[in-house]
């Protein structure tokens, strides 16, 4: 009998459980993060931004939640500078 395959098999488990534990924890957070953004959205806070950050603490973890997170980032980014370019503001800029 081989020692070194007596020991891999306590670490790969260990290693599995660290990693549902990981998963497990990225989606608590991650979802509250999303909760407290939605009701920031009629409270006071930074509600978007609450939301876009669970979406890309769950993206650490959920592909699906990676792709949602890169496509609400690129929105948010074109209607910011389609506002910046309808209004014309721009940093170090005098009026």
């Amino acid at each position: 009998m081989d020692h070194s395959e007596t020991k891999t098999a306590p670490e790969t488990r260990g290693r599995v459980h660290v990693r549902l534990l990981r998963k497990i924890g990225v989606a608590i957070a991650g979802s509250a993060l999303i909760i407290a953004g939605i009701a920031m959205l009629v409270l006071p806070g930074p509600g978007i931004v609450a939301i876009l950050a669970g979406l890309g603490l769950l993206g650490t973890e959920f592909p699906t939640a990676r792709r949602l997170s890169t496509r609400l980032n690129t929105y948010a980014k074109t209607a910011w500078h389609a506002l910046r370019n309808r209004f014309g503001t721009r940093r170090g800029t005098t009026t």
